[in-house]
């Protein structure tokens, strides 16, 4: 593997859509659970209940992680001192790497990059794994640069996430030449960079449901799936590691890579609570959709899901908490139309700021316009909650 300039991975839109890399684990699993005819209730923040008929049963997710994560599990992995702490008692294979600050150490930061040798890799301490991550450091110059971009606020980084449940910089924010930065003791980690196969492997309960090849990083927009029987044995081992040291997590997305030398064993790079399913949906949109779904269906045990209707239907659909319901409701019947959708919305509560009626659209249709009437807003104004029904027995060819 080799770099020319240090590799800054931070598109988070995708090309000619609204769905940002940070919705789309929710968004694809709100889509599973309405082509699977579930009902579902969405608040702020991508909290979502999926609603089985009768007495199936219901679920939550968070960002598209189930209720079954657990708060500590989460920590595990935003923290990252915390997940080296406890992969390196569980004798998982991590590269070499240090945390230092932003405004105390960063000399300290560069000797030691120095010292571990070029390439090195330099991330967040804590926060969303796997993002404001950059890769191919080659120089004291670029590694400066990498360090002066972790100074700005993760809320103004082009294409930064950051998790509704993550934890909450309470630390007064610091200023330089006149901007408002993150605190001095905002930490960064430097690591070494391992030279070899950059794999993504996505484990449900356990099981690894997919793995990915993913040259220069999983937000480069290369990946290819890798089958079973090319996987290298090692892996599996490796995985299973990071997930036993991991307690209270549903799903991980681990980052693995094959080093080059055929003696070596794999190393652990990045662990997330989170599937990231925008790494296979810029692939190949229909094998996020697929594992979506698997997710849906760990978190429902007692529901047979069915065959997923990925045609037309109506639906019924109620946003409440409405500042300009009427305006809301004007733009959601030109959006609607725009897409080639039928649409009925009218306002139907103007105190409760209640706007409701039936469209025909596709599953995918509905779900995004729903997350974004709730996330970005539509029209400039945002809703407080949506109800979506989609109705029974009444599919469309698209």
């Amino acid at each position: 593997m080799s770099h020319t300039a240090a590799h800054d991975q931070r598109t988070g839109v995708v090309p000619g859509g609204s769905v940002t890399r940070g919705m789309r684990d929710g968004v694809e699993v709100h889509k599973a659970a309405l082509t699977c005819g579930l009902s579902t209730r969405l608040f702020p923040r991508q909290v979502l209940q999926v609603l089985a008929p009768g007495d199936g049963g219901r679920a939550a997710f968070t960002h598209g992680i189930p209720q079954t994560s657990s708060l500590s599990g989460v920590t595990f992995t935003q923290d990252l001192r915390m997940r080296r702490g406890l992969l390196g008692r569980a004798g998982v294979r991590q590269p070499r790497g240090a945390t230092f600050s932003v405004g105390r150490s960063r000399g300290a930061a560069a000797r030691y990059a120095a010292t571990i040798g070029y390439p090195v890799v330099v991330k967040p301490a804590l926060g969303d794994s796997t993002i404001d991550v950059t890769r191919g450091i080659h120089d004291r110059l670029q590694f400066e640069a990498a360090v002066d971009s972790l100074l700005t606020p993760p809320e103004k980084r082009p294409g930064s996430t950051q998790a509704a449940y993550g934890i909450t910089e309470l630390r007064k924010p610091g200023h330089r030449n006149g901007q408002m930065t993150v605190p001095p003791g905002y930490r960064f980690l430097v690591e070494e960079e391992v030279r070899g196969d950059y794999l993504r492997v996505l484990v449900l309960d356990g099981e690894v449901l997919d793995v990915l090849y993913c040259p220069g990083g999983p937000w480069s927009g290369r990946a290819e799936v890798v089958a079973q029987d090319r996987r290298p044995a090692s892996l599996a081992q490796a995985v299973a590691a990071a997930v036993a040291a991991l307690p209270g997590l549903a799903v991980l997305s681990v980052d693995v890579v094959v080093p080059e030398s055929p003696k070596a064993a794999p190393v652990v790079v990045d662990v997330s609570e989170r599937p990231w399913l925008e790494v296979q949906h810029r692939q190949e949109p229909e094998r996020a959709a697929l594992l979506a779904r698997e997710v849906l269906r760990a978190a429902l045990p007692g529901w047979e899901l069915g065959l997923p209707d990925l045609g037309r239907r109506e639906f019924h659909v109620a946003f409440d908490g409405v500042v300009a319901p009427e305006d809301f409701a004007a733009a959601l019947n030109e959006d609607a139309r725009a897409q080639g959708a039928r649409t009925g919305y009218t306002v139907t509560d103007i105190a409760r700021g209640r706007v409701a009626g039936t469209v025909q659209a596709s599953a995918a249709d509905v779900s995004e316009t729903v997350e974004k009437a709730l996330a970005s807003g539509i029209a400039g104004q945002t809703a407080m909650k949506a109800e979506v029904e989609p109705r029974r027995g009444m599919s469309h060819a698209a």
